[in-house]
């Protein structure tokens, strides 16, 4: 009846435990699957493509990989361009693929870190839900330019933090390891990453250091100083190549105007309504991801529901408190390097409005929304056998103790050890039978441990979800119940919890065992650090939470973790579990509504009809049909992208690419909307000629000037000559200090050339015997479709 009991017991842990991972992967299900089809029904977008033709242009190198883009360093992005480019093609399936697969790592990754730092609660998948579902990072989901560089980023921050949380609760060197690979692995794909250190250290001080600012820094320093000087080897080495080979990005704001204007922008309009579902509505930018424009009335909602949210955790939460500083810090480091390489430039007036720019902002919130709702894990209960002591951790050996006679621990003046009460050992004296359902009574075989109470004042032992804790080193005042009542026994705590911690293995503690109570923070289950300093008298809970309960015999897991709205009344819990539950269900909505919206902004894509006519068109084209190379449609690649923009080069890696050429009798020209149209030239022409019905006579070996209706500067422009020659020759024309020589043939003809040049008029010379040419067509400009 006992085993079954116990079985039972586990099964339920067990379950309550899948059944959070269970939803977790429903929610990063739904999302990959939600942003999946969000990003298949755009295309690729501007630098998508300058990526992809220097991928097409270069062999797989070392050289090519290291080079480059914009000044940004991002080998693991150019070995994923190629790779796809050099099998597939230019195609846009690929990249959807692999961004969902980012962020299906980011998600589990990112569930398992908080596993990690936080209680085991179901609250766990409000955090998770903010960073898979916020409309900040829907760029980098279907972009692939910004997604190649920030889902890597985003996945190293996650590991990152694991890694050193992991290092400071258990001390083992292979999470430094971890570490230093979670960062080098965002390194190769975007030199932003090199903010995760900063995160890294700030995040421990914030959540894992006691006592003031100074004290803060200086404890984080010397009780985690293996972490800091790896890292800072290894970003010191990155910043070494990084800026010996790049140009710096460095920018001047023009005004102090120019960076208030960014900051309330970004934070007013983007970060901010971006955390809570927003920005609800979007401003278009032509081929690229749309910008954050929210009303109004929106912002202002947005930053009463972030405040409010705020000062609601931290009132509850001391520990809120310096996490919603974290948030604040990254912030600013995240402002202070977008202002000093976006302000200035021809764009800054939008630079704080451009979500992927804060997109890795998203998830230092998602871990500080969770801690100040959740609260941080307790301290492990059970200490590794192969874990080496540390400096900041007392030695304790565990031992076998007899069990008193009289079930209580020897009065001695000395301190003892405290042992932990053992199922087996009967009450003295009577004892009130528990209400409820017994526990399965543990093994009779199994040993009892005690673990040494730190020599001076000798500390009460207080019961705390089931396990027996050392209360701080100042002992509070005696219990109530047991002076009224010293014959009677308190209930034995029976079983103890499942503790979910993957790595560890253990599921269920075989018994209760001694451990210091985590009196780092006055909250609830909210440990700060694995060996947390004493605690003052003036920091003990007072009243009613002085001495928690023992977990009841009818609840084997123990009492649940502290909820969202903490010690409220009674009262007013039904009234405000309907608010927050209304308020949850309009950010969800929102979110909802800016991600559709975003949706049908990314949709209109004016380079994938153009590359789908261009595809058609080339197909059914004569095979003998030729272009001139002349820019794509600014809507297409932007003209800041030269020499990326050309027709040649953009259509590198397209698998039926037109034929370019520089000399031609006869041209064709692809349309703003791919169409292939016969080609004339639009600029300058010449003044009609003397001749009639000739214009301009040009016998063999004279040369004739002719001017033109308007000047042309330098430049490189394309010619076209249409004239009667009475033979075949050559001819020369000359435009300034360009000239061009072309072949002339017998009859009615015409003649496109690429000349380099300028000037008000141009120079015709024949060559050949007994040729003479007459023309009164000559053009210089560029190509165009010709009109029907």
């Amino acid at each position: 009846m006992a085993a079954d009991a116990a079985s039972a017991s586990a099964r339920t842990g067990r379950l309550g435990t899948d059944r959070i991972r269970t939803a977790a992967l429903a929610i990063v299900a739904l999302s990959v699957l939600w942003r999946a089809q969000v990003a298949s029904g755009g295309f690729l977008a501007a630098d998508d493509y300058v990526m992809i033709t220097q991928a097409a242009e270069s062999n797989l190198t070392v050289e090519h990989l290291l080079a480059l883009y914009n000044n940004h360093l991002m080998p693991g992005g150019r070995l994923l361009t190629w790779l796809i480019t050099e099998h597939v093609g230019m195609a846009y399936w690929p990249y959807v693929l692999l961004m969902a697969i980012g962020q299906a790592i980011l998600g589990i990754t990112f569930f398992r870190l908080l596993r990690r730092l936080l209680q085991p609660s179901w609250l766990l998948l409000l955090p998770l839900g903010a960073l898979m579902f916020s409309p900040l990072t829907l760029e980098a989901t279907s972009w692939w330019a910004v997604g190649v560089n920030m889902l890597p980023m985003q996945i190293a921050m996650v590991l990152a933090v694991g890694a050193q949380v992991s290092y400071v609760q258990t001390r083992r060197k292979r999470h430094l390891v971890t570490l230093a690979l979670s960062v080098l692995l965002g390194l190769i794909f975007f030199e932003k990453a090199i903010l995760v250190v900063a995160l890294v250290f700030l995040l421990t001080a914030a959540l894992y250091a006691e006592g003031g600012f100074f004290r803060t820094i200086w404890t984080t320093i010397r009780r985690w100083w293996p972490s800091w000087l790896l890292l800072t080897v290894l970003s010191l080495g990155f910043l070494a190549a990084y800026l010996s080979n790049s140009e710096s990005s460095l920018r001047r704001p023009a005004s102090t105007g120019e960076v208030f204007s960014f900051l309330t922008q970004m934070l007013g309009s983007t970060v901010v309504p971006g955390l809570v579902g927003g920005p609800w509505q979007w401003l278009g930018a032509g081929d690229g991801a749309p910008v954050a424009a929210p009303p109004e009335l929106g912002t202002w909602v947005a930053w009463t529901i972030f405040v409010a949210l705020v000062v609601a955790t931290v009132r509850r939460r001391r520990r809120a408190g310096r996490a919603w500083l974290l948030l604040g810090s990254y912030l600013v480091l995240v402002a202070a390097m977008l202002a000093a390489t976006r302000l200035g430039s021809t764009f800054s007036g939008v630079a704080g409005g451009v979500p992927r720019y804060v997109s890795d902002v998203v998830v230092v919130a998602a871990i500080c929304l969770g801690v100040a709702v959740v609260g941080l894990a307790r301290p492990s209960r059970f200490a590794s056998a192969t874990e080496p002591p540390t400096g900041d951790t007392p030695r304790t050996t565990p031992m076998a103790l007899p069990e008193p006679r009289d079930g209580r621990a020897p009065d001695s003046g000395v301190p003892q050890t405290v042992a932990a009460p053992s199922a087996t050992a009967p009450p003295a004296g009577p004892t009130a039978p528990p209400e409820g359902p017994t526990a399965p009574p543990e093994d009779p075989t199994a040993p009892v441990l005690a673990e040494a109470v730190r020599t001076g004042r000798p500390a009460r032992v207080v019961a705390r979800l089931g396990v027996i804790h050392a209360e701080a080193p100042v002992d509070p005042e005696p219990d109530p119940a047991s002076t009224t009542a010293p014959d009677v026994a308190p209930p034995t705590a029976s079983v103890a919890d499942s503790v979910p911690d993957a790595e560890a293995g253990a599921v269920r503690a075989p018994d209760p065992v001694v451990e210091p109570h985590p009196s780092s923070s006055p909250d609830a289950g909210d440990a700060s650090t694995a060996d947390p300093p004493p605690r003052d008298a003036d920091d003990r809970p007072t009243g009613p939470d002085r001495r928690p309960p023992a977990a009841a015999p009818s609840d084997p897991l123990g009492p649940p973790p502290p909820g969202l709205l903490g010690p409220l009344p009674e009262r007013y819990r039904e009234a405000v579990n309907v608010m927050l539950a209304l308020l949850l269900v309009a950010v969800c909505l929102g979110t909802v509504w800016t991600t559709s919206r975003y949706s049908d902004e990314w949709a209109v894509k004016s380079s994938r009809s153009y590359i789908d006519t261009v595809r058609i068109e080339m197909a059914s084209a004569p095979p003998d049909t030729v272009f001139f190379d002349a820019p794509v449609p600014d809507n297409v690649v932007p003209s800041l992208s030269w020499p990326y923009n050309l027709q040649s080069r953009f259509f590198r890696a397209f698998g039926t690419r037109p034929t370019y050429v520089d000399e031609a009798d006869h041209v064709s020209v692809l349309d703003a909307l791919g169409r292939i149209q016969v080609a004339t030239i639009v600029g300058s022409t010449i003044q009609p000629g003397p001749q009639e019905g000739c214009g301009y006579l040009v016998a063999s070996g004279q040369t004739v000037r002719m001017p033109l209706n308007e000047p042309r500067d330098d430049w490189h422009w394309v010619a076209r000559i249409g004239y009667l020659s009475s033979a075949d020759g050559t001819a020369t024309l000359r435009f300034g200090t360009g000239t061009a020589e072309f072949p002339v043939k017998k009859g009615l003809n015409q003649r496109f050339f690429r000349i380099v040049g300028g000037g008000d008029a141009v120079e015709l010379t024949v060559a050949g015997s007994d040729v003479s040419l007459c023309t009164n067509e000559i053009a210089i400009g560029n190509p165009a479709p010709k009109p029907e």
